[in-house]
């Protein structure tokens, strides 16, 4: 587990703008998807841009 929480810091800070959430769902846990996001992150605009920010700008939604 704790390679997984360093790989998804890593990649938040080396490419905010790019890193996107998801999760394997069915066969993870999307709740600890998002828990482990937010452990990595502060709650500001790099934590709300992966956590769907950056998929909306991309679609062209947001």
């Amino acid at each position: 587990m704790a390679n997984i929480v360093f790989a998804v810091r890593l990649a938040i800070r080396a490419l905010p703008t790019r890193t996107l959430f998801g999760s394997d769902a069915p066969y993870g846990d999307p709740v600890l998807s998002r828990a482990t996001v937010e452990r990595v992150t502060v709650p500001d605009e790099v934590r709300e841009r992966v956590l769907g920010g950056n998929l909306a700008e991309l679609l062209g939604l947001g």
